[in-house]
């Protein structure tokens, strides 16, 4: 069968059979919107199946993971409060049981009587043999082995399955395009192809999608890596050339004393060493191109905002990028309350925004009415014009690409650019990754602050901890946060990983029975999510469970207490992220780290020594010096994007050595 003609990287995934708009809204939702991006959409495991284990062995094999194959010989779905599915598989030496709980009516489609089918999943023994939930493959005739011995398992988000997404049709989705794209993109030049021998990148996708041997994968996941870097290192390489513009000389005048008047504290001396240099750079005919990084809590917003003043007394207009509705909204609401020393008003640019606000607001910035504007990615609209851009600050910077950075920057090229990190970076890397960028650091936060007390709690002492909390909120007049790794239970997930909705109910119905509890993660709905929040900061909810959607942004000055679920998932800077929720008053607070199940005795140790550790450039060192291959993505908060840069942490060495090879090329006469 012919290909269809012009699929190629840049193809939308629409064009794969059966992915309507539902399902490209859903895919869209983790940036893949074309068949390239599925195909760098990489498994996160494999699991093995080609080994199968006759049904005579299987009850050798309890608690562990094996593949079986056998005829149906029985079907039963028995309804009632908990419906279920039950088949019977035998393979002429034994038989084994597998049991269904969701999805029964495509189970029930699937699976009939009298076909042969093989069957991965955990071993139980319950009355007999069990699998639940098996991964289940349908054997034609004359094939006694699966289509794929090391079968890929991807992540799938909960937009996803409620788009009728599931493991198979990624798979098949993955499949279809691997056989249809005409043609393979050519990101690195031939000599850098050639100088390190990298298999061609078709096979690479293939392989690394359906492997023949997982233990050979290492060399097609170097070139993957190797392409990454390059397209990092000569982005910063165009950076470094791009943005040293000419800027505008502005000057703050008076206004940051009028501003310091009206605050109900101090700044630190931290503080002030910043805002100086970011004065500085307003007032030279160069453009600023400037991150700003500093410690949890150490008041990196009012910093920036200061920065702001020299632009805004000029009558330039600033434009402040945030990464979510949730917190364009807190910035919006507090750079407004700010501004009003100035007699300046916010406009607030959001997806959620009312159309025809949204058309009152793209109007003002237009012909310069509106002098500040607040908004997520609808900033970078087409459609969004400035009358006069003088300054541009993107929070939480890693959580937009490079393209939406420079997007942005072209807005004005002469603006002051303002990039604020999330957490601290470490110092050997931030030469690396941001060498297009100057780099001004708040050390420290207010003084008088004490430490959060923070602990790992066993999990035989769960009971005791939360006996605390409760005290802490009844008695103390606390808050307190419980932060869990994903938003709902997820079959293919590994066992004892905490959910949002599974551990509200827990709370509210268990140890915190009679206290008001709250949850919210990522794709609660923007009202939904306004009221959890405001009712947290008021103290109408007193316990809120929460991903780490709450890691920055969310300021409760009463809240007192953070538990952090299966904390071993989460990488250090995260960790002291989320712990930077409490303690931001003068009242002592507590962190507790619950690990999982299990975790290894190394992993417990590097939870204990961040116990002890609250200097915040210290622990994004010694994340550095932990982190090694095969760390779950985006459990840093230092880069561009976390998926990205998680790969260069991992590898500075050769990211070193891309970037020294990107500059020689460039160097290099046309």
């Amino acid at each position: 069968m012919a290909r269809p003609a012009g699929i190629d990287f840049l193809t939308p995934v629409g064009a794969i059979p059966g992915f309507g708009d539902r399902r490209c809204e859903a895919l869209a939702e983790s940036d893949i919107r074309s068949v390239g991006d599925l195909l760098y959409y990489f498994p996160r495991r494999y699991i093995d199946r080609s080994t199968i284990v006759p049904l005579a062995q299987a009850h050798l094999h309890p608690g562990a993971v094996i593949t079986v194959r056998g005829a149906v010989t029985r079907t039963r779905v028995e309804k009632g409060r908990r419906a279920r599915m039950r088949a019977l598989v035998d393979d002429g030496s034994g038989s084994i049981e597998l049991l269904w709980f969701h999805g029964i009516p495509y189970v029930r489609a699937a699976i009939r009587t009298g076909m042969r089918l093989l069957a991965t999943g955990r071993v139980t023994l319950y009355t007999g043999l069990q699998m639940v939930h098996p991964l289940t493959e349908t054997l034609p005739e004359g094939r006694d082995r699966p289509d794929m011995p090391h079968l890929p398992q991807y992540r799938v988000t909960a937009a996803m399955k409620r788009a009728g997404l599931q493991q198979k049709g990624l798979v098949k989705a993955v499949a279809w395009s691997l056989k249809n794209v005409r043609q393979f993109p050519r990101v690195l030049p031939p000599a850098f192809e050639e100088r390190n021998a990298f298999p061609p990148l078709e096979l690479c996708l293939t392989q690394l999608h359906r492997p023949g041997d997982p233990a050979a994968l290492e060399q097609y996941r170097r070139r993957i890596r190797y392409e990454d870097f390059y397209s990092i290192a000569v982005t910063l390489a165009w950076n470094r050339r791009a943005f040293r513009r000419p800027g505008r000389p502005m000057s703050a005048g008076d206004w940051p004393q009028r501003f310091e008047r009206s605050l109900p504290f101090t700044l630190t001396a931290a503080q002030r060493g910043a805002v100086a240099v970011l004065h500085a750079d307003a007032a030279s005919p160069r453009r600023m191109h400037r991150l700003l990084q500093g410690d949890v809590g150490c008041g990196k917003t009012v910093t920036a905002f200061l920065a702001c003043l020299p632009a805004l007394r000029e009558g330039y207009q600033v434009a402040w990028l945030a990464p979510t509705e949730m917190l364009a909204v807190q910035a919006h609401r507090q750079i407004g309350a700010w501004l009003a020393v100035f007699g300046i008003d916010a406009g607030l640019l959001t997806a959620a925004v009312a159309p025809e606000r949204k058309r009152a607001v793209v109007s003002g910035l237009r012909d310069g009415s509106i002098k500040c504007v607040v908004g997520t990615h609808a900033l970078l609209e087409p459609g969004v014009v400035f009358s006069r851009l003088g300054m541009i600050v993107i929070d939480e910077q890693h959580k937009f690409g490079a393209n939406q950075r420079r997007v942005l920057q072209e807005k004005d090229p002469a603006a002051d650019f303002l990039l604020m990190s999330a957490t601290p970076i470490p110092q050997t890397l931030a030469r690396t990754l941001y060498g297009d960028l100057d780099v001004v650091t708040v050390p420290a936060g207010p003084e008088g602050r004490k430490p959060v007390s923070t602990h790992l709690v066993p999990q035989s002492r769960r009971a005791d901890m939360e006996a605390f909390v409760r005290r802490e909120i009844t008695d103390g007049g606390g808050r307190a946060y419980c932060i869990v790794p994903r938003v709902e239970p997820d079959d293919d997930e590994e066992a004892g990983l905490k959910d949002a909705e599974t551990t509200f109910r827990r709370m509210r119905d268990g140890p915190f029975r009679g206290i008001a509890c709250g949850f919210i993660h990522g794709q609660t709905a923007p009202r939904e999510r306004e009221q959890a929040l405001s009712g947290f900061s008021s103290g109408g909810i007193r316990m809120l469970v929460a991903t780490t959607v709450v890691e920055v942004g969310i300021d409760a000055p009463a809240a007192t207490v953070m538990i952090i679920e299966n904390a071993e998932r989460f990488g250090l800077a995260q960790l002291h992220q989320l712990r930077g929720r409490v303690g931001r008053a003068h009242r002592q607070s507590y962190c507790f780290l619950m690990a999982s199940h299990g975790c290894p005795e190394h992993t417990l140790e590097r939870l204990r020594e961040f116990c002890r550790l609250h200097d915040g450039f210290k622990i994004a060192e010694m994340d550095l010096q932990y982190r090694g291959p095969g760390q779950v993505a985006g459990t840093m908060q230092s880069g561009w994007d976390d998926a990205r840069m998680a790969g260069v942490l991992e590898d500075v060495a050769t990211f070193r050595e891309v970037q020294a090879a990107v500059d020689e090329m460039m160097a290099a006469p046309a």
